[in-house]
């Protein structure tokens, strides 16, 4: 009998202890966000921007958009959407999905393998299907 109150004590605290640490917030998650997007030139060997720019000389044939993201969960997506606003063309469009819940960068690289026109770009940020940045720079 005595075991049996015994138990119940600490089935009851147990219960307590979980309860509170739930509504303290302990367990909970932040939600995913961008600390910082950076365009650039180049990469270090790490993918961090080396010469970070909203303007590149003509014939340049890779840009680098760096996304620093904290709290990043599998279940999230992050795409970018690249686009020649001169002629309302869209060059190129990437997507990120992390393989486990992560804390750092990301790099995207669009390549144009005969250079970039001269002109007025823009890349748009999705995070989780939602435009979060449009970040415009020009290629003189």
């Amino acid at each position: 009998m005595k075991l049996k109150k015994i138990s119940s004590i600490f089935l009851i605290l147990a219960v307590i202890i979980f309860i509170g640490i739930m509504s303290s917030g302990c367990l909970k998650t932040e939600p995913v966000s961008i600390e910082t997007i950076i365009l650039s030139a180049s990469v270090d060997a790490n993918g961090n921007p080396t010469a970070e720019s909203a303007s590149f000389n003509a014939g340049t044939k890779e840009i680098y958009l760096v996304i620093k993201l904290q709290n990043m969960k599998n279940t999230d997506n992050l795409s970018v959407k690249w686009t020649y606003l001169d002629k309302g063309l869209e060059i190129d469009t990437k997507s990120f999905t992390p393989a486990n819940n992560s804390t750092g960068s990301h790099t995207f690289k669009i390549i144009m393998s005969e250079g970039f026109p001269f002109g007025n770009y823009e890349v748009r940020v999705f995070l989780n299907g939602t435009q979060v940045r449009t970040i415009p720079f020009m290629v003189n």
